[in-house]
């Protein structure tokens, strides 16, 4: 779950009567709009960050079918300390709602405050450390995401009959937040057969805080010291592509004797697989998680509709697809889909998404 070779989305037109987008630092409606509609604030990561810009799309693209909704976009600039100052802005300020994309587990306390004083949070992508500080969880089994992309590299390495012990690299995201330690945890439960028999030997495993920048020095300086490396397993593919590039300036061929493998399905990253030099990406739609947060927070404002207990502990799974050399013909940049389909549960329809 996002536009390949067709680009990346653009940022659909802001209508004025259902969205006002603001920043952390620079507090706007400090009451409940007119109109009897619900001042809903969306707090993500930011933008700084490619991966999280889809999301405020969405919102943008949502809010058009939620008439009853106002929602304020907040930019947290990938600081966990000014989100907390964010969610209790929204208190502040007779939010109804919160839809929430924690930076990481740190804020889980203010989520929850926001919770005992009667303010629902939906939270999306990454998740808070406990479920009493959110309603609902929209997001991707991001153990099983880690296991999918670790597992089918280390199937190749074996299809292609590549010398062991193989040396592994793995790029961690932001420490703290749930999405690396979940996909650590699945790419090391892939990885654990493989060590134990001694055919995969981790040579390095430390955060670069899903960044380019900082996964391409990271890498750049432990090549330096040893270029013996089969495998770079990054948590999303922006590390992924920092990967790839201190790969290039160290004179190893991604794709040949080092494979590189990621997470996001990011624009970039696709035409990295198609061109066979990154192994392997994953989808799961920050588009999607994004969209069906805002259908999740109108069925709680609305008709007071949280998942049913088949949704375990209110967790909204989205679908991930494994891409490949095979199939990323068929692949959107950032996984995004040509229509959203409904939030599987209470009151939601598909909606086709905008073009740029």
């Amino acid at each position: 779950m996002n536009i390949g070779k067709k680009g990346v989305l653009g940022l659909a037109a802001i209508l004025a009567s259902t969205l006002i987008a603001g920043c952390g630092n620079s507090p706007t409606n400090t009451s409940q709009p007119a109109n009897n509609k619900s001042l809903v604030y969306f707090i993500f990561t930011g933008y700084a960050a490619p991966y999280f810009a889809p999301m405020a799309q969405a919102v943008q693209q949502a809010a058009k079918y939620y008439p009853n909704l106002t929602i304020k976009i907040v930019d947290a600039n990938g600081s966990a300390s000014q989100e907390i100052t964010d969610i209790k802005e929204a208190v502040a300020n007779n939010a109804k709602g919160i839809i929430l994309n924690p930076v990481n587990g740190s804020v889980t306390a203010a989520a929850q405050q926001a919770m005992k004083q009667g303010v629902p949070v939906v939270a999306i992508d990454r998740d808070v450390n406990s479920t009493t500080a959110r309603d609902v969880f929209i997001g991707d089994n991001d153990k099983e995401l880690g296991y999918l992309q670790t597992h089918y590299a280390l199937q190749y390495l074996t299809n292609h009959n590549i010398p062991t012990p193989w040396h592994v690299a793995i790029l961690q995201g932001t420490l703290g937040s749930s999405t690396a330690i979940d996909r650590l945890a699945g790419a090391m439960k892939a990885l654990q057969p493989y060590i134990t028999n001694g055919k995969v030997k981790i040579v390095l495993n430390q955060s670069a805080n899903f960044e380019t920048s900082t996964a391409q020095t990271i890498m750049s300086e432990f090549l330096a010291k040893d270029s013996n490396v089969q495998l770079v397993i990054a948590s999303n593919d922006a590390m992924a592509l920092g990967a790839l590039t201190a790969l290039k300036n160290a004179g190893i061929q991604a794709g040949k004797t080092t494979y590189v493998v990621g997470a996001d399905a990011q624009p970039q990253s696709l035409t990295a697989v198609a061109n066979g030099t990154q192994l392997d990406t994953v989808t799961h739609s920050p588009f999607v998680e994004a969209y069906w947060a805002v259908e999740a927070m109108d069925n709680i404002l609305q008709y007071h509709t949280l998942p049913p207990k088949n949704f375990d502990h209110g967790d909204v799974i989205i679908p991930m697809t494994l891409v490949t050399k095979a199939n990323v013909s068929k692949i959107a940049g950032w996984g995004t889909p040509q229509t959203v389909p409904p939030l599987p549960y209470g009151h939601a329809t598909s909606h086709a998404v905008a073009s740029s």
